[in-house]
C-alpha cells in the first residue's frame, strides 16, 4: 500500500503545476539545506583494526558498517540490478519520477500489491543523507524539490556512487561493499553472481523484513529476488534463461553477522590511543574508515591467552580465578601480547569480572616487585650490590623496645615475609631473597622516598605516588600501578636504561590509504645511566638461576639469561612477576577481580605469576637464539668481604683484610668499588681462657644510629643460637662492651660460621646443597695486620 504522504505528494506536485507554482515553490524551498550538502559530510566509514602483520582483522570500531568503494569498482551487473528495482529511469529523469508516484497512486487505489517505489534513487539518497525520514508532506515535498536540485548539481553517476555507498541494506550493513561481505563473505564485487545482485538490489526496499540472515524472512527475500530478476529482464540487463537459472538458486547466505572481538582488552586500548593519535575525536574513530595496524603479535596472544587461562584453572585450589599479561619489546616499546583477564565474556564471576582490564586499567599493588625502583635508586646514588644492611626486626620510628617489639608498640615494623632476620646482607642477597626490612633500610639510608617515586615515574609509572602519605611501605608495593606500567617500567632495564614509550599501533591509515601516523622515529629516551641498568638486571638474573638462587630460581628458570622479580601482598590479594631478556619483557598478575584473597598456606609469587612467566617466555622465545646483556664499559669488578654462593651475600662489602674470613667478585660502576678496608671482622671477646676469636661487628649506616638497640638485640639473641635457621652459626660483637671472662676449660677452636641447611619454606620445593666457605681462622690470638692496597679489575 502506498504510504498517504505520496499520495499527498503527487496532488501537491500536481498543485505545483497548476497554479500558484513560484509561490508554493518559494514557501517550502526558503529552509531547504543546500545540495551540496549531500557530498559535503563524509559517509561514517568503519575503522578496522588488524594485527602485526595486517592480516587479521581484531574489531571494527563504527557507527554504520560501511566501506567506502568508487563507482568504477561495482560491478555493471550490481548497478543494472539496483535501477531495475528501484528507478528505472534514473539515467533520464530530474530527480523524481512523476509517472512512478501516479502508478504507485494507482495501484494503490486499485487495491494492487506495489512492488516498486514511488521514489527515486535520488530520494532516497536525499532522505538518508539530507531530509531525514519524518513522515510528513512537508518533508515529502522537500525531498523532492532536493531531488531535483541534486540532479542538477552533481552528475548521475555521482549520484549513484553516493547511493551505493549510503544506503541501508539491513543487517547492520550500509553500503554494497559492507552488504556483499555481510550476506556472502565477499570482499570482492566483481564475484557477485547474478542471484547475488538481485537479492542485494532488493533489499534496501524493506531491509528489516528481507533480511534473508533471518530464517522469517526467507521466503519474502526470494520473492523479492524473483522480482528483481523480472525487472532486469525487461531492462535488458539478463536474458531469460540467466533470470530462470538464478531464479532457481537456493538463497545461501554467510549466516548472521556475530560481532566478534579478538584480544579484547588490548583492541580498546588502541581505541584510546588511535583518539589520541586522531586528536582527541572519538567520532572519527568510529566514523573515520581508518585502517590500524597493531603491535599485536597474534601467536604471542593466542599463547598468552592459553597460558592464562590453564594457569588460572590449575590454581582454582588455591582460590585464584583471575589474572593478565603483558608482553612487550623493549627495544621499541610494541606490545605484543596483552590479556586484561582470564575471560573476557565471563561477567557473572565477581572474582573474575571479565570485562574489566586488570592490565591497563586496574591498579593493584605489586607487592616486592616494585622494590627494583628503591635498588635503582640506591644504585643511582652510590651504593652497590655489595653495600650490607642488617637485617634485623626494627621499629623505623624508633619508639619500640627492640625486646617487646608488637603491633601495639610498634610505629613502623615491617616483617620478612619468611619471618627470619639474616643479619648483616648484601644489596645482591637482599633481593635475591627478597627481603623486606633491608629494602627499607636502603629506601632510608640511600634512596630516599621522593627520589624513589622520581625514578619510578622516570622509568614508566603514571600512578601519583603522594611521599607524605605513602612512606617507608614504599618498597614494599604499598601503591598501587598498573600492570602495563610495570612491564614498561622493567622494559628499561632490559633496554639498558632506555625508554620507549609503550605503542599499541604500529600505523593508521586514512580511507584512501594514506599514512596518517607511524610508530617511527619514536622517542630514545635515556632516562638511566646503562651501567645502573645493567647491575639491576645482573642481580635479578639472580632469580632464575637456581645455582644462585634457591627460593626462586627453581620456578622461573627459562634455559637462558633472564631477570626476574616477583611480588606479594600482605593479605596476598595479589602476586605479580616481572621479567626479561633483552628482546622481551613481561609482566603478570593473578588474583581476584573482587579483592578475595588467595591461598597463604600453599600459594606464593614464584609458583603462581612466576611459573606463569616462565611457561609463557619459554614458549614464544622457543627457537630465539639466547641472548645476554653487553657488559658497559663503566663497569668494573672488584674482590669484597661476601660470603659467596647461593646461602651467602653477608659480610661486609668492603675490601678484604688478613682477618676476612671469605670473599667473593662483584660488579661495580666505575667509581664505587670501595676504597675502605674491611673493619668488621674484629677481634672477639676473650673467652674464658683469654684468646679471642675472630668476631663480626656489624657497623650499619644510619642517621644519628638510631636502629642500633634493634641491631644490638639482633646480635644478642644470634649469638645465643636463636637466629642460625639451621644455616648460620654466629659469632658477634655489638655496640657493648666485652663481659668479663669467668674461668672455664678452654673450649675447642670453632668458626664463627659453619654452613649448614636451611629451612624449607612452605611449599617451595628445593634442596639445599652444601655450602662450603673458605677456611675461617679461629681459636688464635690476633694481632695487628697491614691494610692491603685497594685494588679491582674491569
Amino acid at each position: 500500500m502506498v504510504p498517504p504522504v505520496v499520495i499527498a505528494l503527487a496532488i501537491a506536485l500536481l498543485a505545483l503545476a497548476g497554479f500558484g507554482a513560484v509561490t508554493a515553490f518559494a514557501f517550502f524551498a526558503s529552509d531547504l539545506p543546500s545540495p551540496e550538502d549531500l557530498a559535503r559530510d563524509p559517509l561514517a566509514q568503519s575503522t578496522k583494526v588488524y594485527d602485526r602483520d595486517g592480516k587479521t582483522l581484531l574489531y571494527q570500531f563504527e557507527v554504520e558498517r560501511r566501506e567506502v568503494v568508487t563507482l568504477d569498482t561495482i560491478p555493471q551487473l550490481v548497478i543494472d540490478a539496483t535501477i531495475a528495482a528501484e528507478d528505472k529511469s534514473f539515467w533520464t529523469n530530474p530527480g523524481v519520477d512523476i509517472f512512478g508516484i501516479a502508478r504507485a497512486v494507482r495501484d494503490d487505489l486499485l487495491h494492487k500489491d506495489v512492488v516498486s517505489g514511488a521514489s527515486t534513487i535520488t530520494q532516497q539518497l536525499v532522505k538518508q543523507r539530507i531530509v531525514g525520514g519524518e513522515v510528513t508532506v512537508s518533508r515529502k515535498i522537500k525531498e523532492a524539490i532536493l531531488a531535483v536540485q541534486v540532479t542538477r548539481t552533481y552528475s548521475k553517476q555521482q549520484i549513484l556512487e553516493l547511493y551505493f555507498n549510503q544506503i541501508y541494506y539491513g543487517n547492520q550493513a550500509y553500503g554494497i561493499k559492507a552488504a556483499a561481505q555481510t550476506y556472502f563473505g565477499k570482499s570482492d564485487l566483481s564475484t557477485l553472481t547474478v542471484a547475488e545482485s538481485a537479492l542485494l538490489a532488493g533489499l534496501p526496499q524493506s531491509p528489516s523484513v528481507l533480511d534473508p540472515s533471518q530464517p522469517d524472512n526467507v521466503e519474502r527475500a526470494k520473492e523479492r529476488r524473483s522480482y528483481v530478476l523480472d525487472q532486469m529482464v525487461d531492462f535488458g540487463a539478463i536474458t531469460v534463461s540467466q533470470r530462470d537459472a538464478a531464479d532457481a538458486e537456493a538463497i545461501k547466505v554467510a549466516g548472521p553477522q556475530l560481532t566478534t572481538i579478538t584480544a579484547p582488552h588490548f583492541v580498546f586500548q588502541v581505541r584510546n590511543q588511535l583518539a589520541q593519535i586522531l586528536g582527541g575525536d572519538e567520532s572519527a574513530v568510529t566514523r573515520g574508515g581508518f585502517k590500524v595496524t597493531t603491535t599485536l603479535d597474534t601467536a604471542k596472544q593466542e599463547a598468552a591467552e592459553r597460558q592464562v587461562k590453564d594457569s588460572v584453572e590449575s590454581l582454582h585450589d588455591k582460590n585464584v580465578w583471575n589474572a593478565a599479561l603483558v608482553s612487550v619489546d623493549p627495544r621499541n616499546g610494541e606490545i605484543l601480547a596483552y590479556v586484561g583477564s582470564v575471560d573476557y565474556y565471563n561477567r557473572d564471576d565477581p572474582r573474575v569480572s571479565g570485562q574489566y582490564d586488570a592490565a591497563g586499567i586496574a591498579q593493584r599493588q605489586p607487592g616486592s616487585s616494585f622494590k627494583m625502583f628503591n635498588y635503582v635508586t640506591a644504585l643511582k646514588k652510590g651504593a652497590t650490590p655489595a653495600t650490607v644492611v642488617v637485617d634485623a626486626r626494627t621499629d623505623f620510628t624508633g619508639r619500640a623496645d627492640p625486646t617487646r617489639m608488637s603491633p601495639a608498640t610498634c610505629g613502623y615494623c615491617p616483617e620478612n615475609a619468611d619471618l627470619q632476620y639474616h643479619g648483616p646482607v648484601t644489596m645482591r642477597q637482599a633481593i635475591r631473597e627478597s627481603r623486606n626490612v633491608p629494602a627499607v633500610k636502603f629506601l632510608s639510608q640511600y634512596s630516599g622516598i621522593e627520589d624513589t617515586i622520581q625514578t619510578a615515574h622516570d622509568l614508566g609509572i603514571t600512578a601519583n605516588i603522594d611521599p607524605n602519605t605513602i612512606g617507608l611501605s614504599l618498597t614494599l608495593g604499598a601503591k598501587e600501578v598498573k600492570l602495563v606500567d610495570m612491564t614498561s617500567a622493567y622494559g628499561v632495564l632490559a633496554n639498558l636504561g632506555v625508554r620507549v614509550t609503550p605503542t599499541y599501533i604500529l600505523k593508521v591509515e586514512d580511507s584512501r590509504g594514506k599514512v596518517v601516523w607511524e610508530h617511527k622515529d619514536y622517542e630514545q629516551k635515556r632516562v638511566l645511566d646503562a651501567g645502573v641498568a645493567w647491575l639491576m638486571t645482573d642481580i635479578l638474573k639472580d632469580t632464575t638461576q637456581p645455582s644462585k638462587d634457591f627460593i626462586f630460581g627453581s620456578w622461573t628458570n627459562i634455559g637462558r639469561p633472564a631477570a626476574l622479580k616477583t611480588g606479594t601482598t600482605d593479605n596476598l590479594k595479589d602476586v605479580y612477576s616481572v621479567g626479561y631478556v633483552p628482546s622481551l619483557v613481561t609482566g603478570v598478575w593473578m588474583g581476584n577481580a573482587n579483592g578475595d584473597p588467595m591461598s597463604s598456606r600453599d600459594f606464593s609469587s614464584a609458583m603462581g605469576p612466576g611459573v606463569l612467566w616462565r611457561d609463557f617466555m619459554k614458549e614464544v622465545l622457543d627457537g630465539v637464539p639466547a641472548a645476554d646483556w653487553e657488559r658497559p664499559a663503566n663497569i668494573v669488578q672488584a674482590t669484597v668481604v661476601a660470603a659467596p654462593g647461593a646461602f651467602g651475600g653477608y659480610g661486609s662489602g668492603l675490601l678484604p683484610s688478613n682477618l676476612s674470613p671469605f670473599s667473593m667478585t662483584e660488579f661495580f660502576v666505575k667509581g664505587t668499588v670501595p676504597t675502605q678496608t674491611d673493619n668488621w671482622w674484629v677481634e672477639g671477646c676473650p673467652g674464658p681462657d683469654g684468646t679471642r676469636r675472630i668476631a663480626l661487628k656489624p657497623q650499619e649506616r644510619a642517621p644519628g644510629n638510631v636502629w642500633q638497640k634493634y641491631t644490638d638485640e639482633w646480635i644478642r639473641s644470634a649469638n645465643a643460637g636463636a637466629r642460625s635457621y639451621g644455616r648460620y652459626s654466629w659469632n658477634l660483637i655489638g655496640s657493648e662492651p666485652c663481659p668479663s671472662p669467668s674461668p672455664s676449660p678452654s673450649p675447642s677452636p670453632s668458626p664463627a660460621f659453619s654452613p649448614g641447611r636451611t629451612v624449607r619454606p612452605s611449599g617451595t620445593p628445593f634442596v639445599i646443597p652444601s655450602l662450603t666457605l673458605p677456611p675461617f681462622p679461629s681459636g688464635r690470638t690476633l694481632a695487628p695486620t697491614p691494610t692491603p692496597t685497594p685494588t679491582h679489575t674491569p
